[in-house]
């Protein structure tokens, strides 16, 4: 077993602190009580919840093993979103290309059977994971499976993520590509340990909130322009020169009063459903070309790369990477094109957005409908650059008594 020490604990904590109360200006008192706590981490409570009410296995019986039944009730408890302070969060404790894996899975005797007897305890964990594994169920989707089975005993893994969190703290576990229940177990003991010493300095810590207390620990290695001086940290260089995205240039802006508006009245809501489609299918193209993009060289960090579109306030749509690892904040958009003009909405939050984040890129896709469409990709946009972007405010908020 992999022993945490109680100064490796101080030295998360102290982190973890740094994090948490510089974003709030709020000391840290009650742990799931806190703002930045509850912003970013709670809402994998309401995940688990709508699991359980996805999957009801105190309903499933046993005659009912290859009709599907169990098989849908598995699916719908990964595929499953909710609303958590008011806000849409995706189910992003397993990766969306593991969900899709799972949703071509067919239903047949066998499968059902497992997974029948897994969520109703006849069959050992260890024996379910490894025939888990042999049916070519990922390690990320094996452990969210044990996880919603009984959260007081399992959690989720995100290898990359967890892996690059304990090299900082010079624990000697390696999960990614380890796929096995040997290595689960010390994945686990070792959040344990961490609840164990977060219960001596909060109340009513769950395990869940041991692995919420490091993974906001890490979110320090996704803060590109900061250079994090981590003990025990070690360090590896590349040598070969690495591959690179074109980026484009923007010309000109263009002159708004030589644009002839259209004289044909338009449907609103329709042409709303229509931008969502479009908007959705170019985020998804972005989204694939990013992580084929990486997957060439950098399979880890591909692994990486996810879509928080369904989270407004964050003000971009995806996290990808620099092929140096630096986090980069893509906000993507559809664009028209008028000859050589090129045109795209943008929210107030977005705007704002575009000049918090330290790596933040604006995609424009053209061309949806087409076998390869066009993507451009501008770093650092200046939305307020008259020379090169003509910005327009097309809507207004009124208040009134």
């Amino acid at each position: 077993m992999i022993e945490i020490n109680e100064k490796t604990f101080e030295y998360a904590l102290t982190e973890f602190k740094n994090i948490v109360e510089k974003d709030t200006n709020e000391e840290l008192v009650e742990f799931r009580k806190n703002s930045f706590i509850n912003e970013h981490e709670n809402y994998k409570y309401k995940v688990l919840e709508e699991a359980k009410n996805s999957l009801l296995t105190k309903t499933w019986k046993e005659n009912e093993i290859g009709n599907g039944r169990i098989l849908k009730a598995v699916k719908d408890s990964i595929q499953t979103n909710v609303i958590y302070n008011f806000e849409t969060h995706q189910n992003n404790l397993i990766d969306w290309r593991k969900k899709d894996n799972f949703s071509k899975l067919k239903a047949n005797p066998k499968n059902e059977k497992l997974l029948f007897e897994f969520f109703k305890s006849k069959i050992k964990d260890e024996k379910a994971f490894d025939q888990f594994s042999e049916l070519g169920f990922s390690y990320q989707l094996i452990a969210y499976l044990f996880f919603i089975k009984n959260s007081q005993k399992y959690l989720p893994i995100s290898q990359t993520r967890f892996d690059l969190i304990f090299s900082s703290l010079n624990i000697d576990l390696k999960t990614s590509h380890n796929s096995s229940w040997e290595n689960y177990q010390d994945f686990v003991g070792i959040i344990k340990q961490f609840q164990n010493y977060l219960k001596t300095k909060f109340n009513g810590i769950e395990l869940l909130d041991a692995h919420s207390f490091l993974w906001i620990y890490g979110f320090q290695f996704e803060k590109a322009k900061e250079k994090i001086e981590v003990k025990f940290k070690t360090t590896k260089t590349v040598e070969k020169k690495k591959p690179e995205l074109p980026n484009y240039e923007p010309r000109k802006a263009v002159d708004l009063e030589t644009l002839v508006e259209p004289e044909t009245e338009i449907d609103y809501i329709e042409q709303l459903k229509k931008q969502m489609e479009i908007g959705d299918l170019a985020e998804e193209i972005v989204l694939k070309n990013e992580i084929e993009f990486l997957s060439q060289e950098f399979p880890d960090l591909a692994e990486k790369v996810r879509s928080v579109a369904n989270n407004p306030k964050l003000g971009f749509d995806i996290i990808s990477f620099e092929t140096n690892g630096t986090q980069k904040q893509i906000e993507v958009k559809a664009i028209s094109t008028n000859k050589s003009n090129k045109s795209f909405f943008l929210t107030r939050n977005e705007l704002r957005k575009s000049k918090e984040y330290p790596n933040y890129y604006l995609y424009c896709v053209s061309e949806l409908s087409s076998e390869k469409p066009k993507i451009l990709r501008i770093k650092q946009p200046n939305f307020e650059n008259e020379n090169e972007f003509k910005m327009e405010p097309l809507t207004y908020k009124i208040t009134f008594e």
